[in-house]
């Protein structure tokens, strides 16, 4: 199902009115229409939130009232559940095949710019065992430059909450045979031990998402003393995957004030402004004109 964060804010009192309209355009329509899909979409918004007062009214609404829980299940896939649940559903189309494409798309991507990812997997693998974590795992660009400089010792956990996401690192695990698993859960309350990691690393997860605060709370709690996160935001000063502050009628200001006041990625300074807050100590940070920012903050 083809939800983002944005909007579930904007229907956090009504919730299912979004995941049912959106069910069924994703059914008639995508992905052999895309054109149609977000047609019918912005439609569907513009009936329901007709002007940027509403917009606003609603925004306001999440601020004071929204708060870190898991609320749409995307693909109705993957609420929040307990580690064995999670670890049992792993999809069967998880295989070696998917993997092998995964990772023939992400090395080509990877290749044009070799010391950049080397500044990413360098600092994510800074002890003889690694435990790593990955937060919001996707199409495998910074998954996969994970596991290729993955060895026996080390060990591997993607979560990410839509389903599909989890699968693609569990399968590029597979292809890569290393100790490693995709799974779903939530963001916001990770299934896992104090101290548990001894990396965690996002490669542009973090604009995808909301309630970032809590996050990067979760992230701390679940690292250990001395352990890196390594976070890769994009070259963006506003969300672009979010235009819809723009179709609204918002200016950069207004989107980078709500997007703060609403707990979502505005930037990479943005980012490194809540890594302070939360308790992490500035390392290093590497910028690229064309890929963007990669921060690297220890606990």
């Amino acid at each position: 199902m083809i939800l983002n964060a944005l909007d579930e804010v904007l229907f956090w009192d009504d919730i299912d009115t979004l995941k049912s309209t959106t069910k069924q355009l994703d059914e008639k329509y995508y992905p052999h229409d895309y054109e149609s899909f977000h047609k019918k979409y912005d439609m569907f918004f513009k009936s329901v939130i007709p002007n940027k007062a509403e917009f606003i009214r609603r925004l306001k609404h999440y601020a004071e009232a929204g708060k870190p829980i898991w609320i749409s299940g995307r693909n109705e896939l993957c609420d929040d559940i307990d580690t064995d649940s999670m670890i049992k559903a792993i999809s069967v189309s998880s295989k070696i095949g998917n993997g092998e494409q995964k990772a023939g798309q992400a090395s080509k991507y990877q290749e044009n710019d070799p010391a950049f990812w080397n500044f990413y997997t360098q600092n994510i693998f800074h002890q003889q065992e690694n435990r790593i974590l990955e937060l919001t795992v996707g199409a495998g660009g910074g998954t996969n430059a994970v596991m290729k400089e993955m060895t026996d010792r080390d060990y591997y956990m993607g979560v990410d909450i839509d389903f599909v996401c989890a699968k693609n690192a569990d399968a590029l695990a597979k292809y890569y045979n290393v100790n490693g698993l995709g799974v779903t859960a939530s963001l916001w309350k990770l299934p896992f031990d104090d101290c548990m990691f001894t990396s965690v690393c996002s490669n542009q997860g973090l604009e995808e998402c909301r309630e970032i605060p809590t996050m990067l709370k979760e992230a701390y709690r679940v690292l250990q003393p001395g352990g890196k996160i390594v976070l890769h935001c994009g070259n963006i000063d506003k969300m672009q995957s979010y235009d819809r502050f723009d179709q609204y009628g918002f200016s950069e200001d207004e989107m980078i004030y709500w997007a703060k006041r609403i707990r979502m990625y505005s930037s990479a300074d943005g980012v490194e402004e809540l890594l302070n807050h939360v308790g992490f100590k500035f390392v290093k940070r590497m910028f690229d004109e064309k890929l963007g920012s990669i921060l690297v903050y220890e606990k």
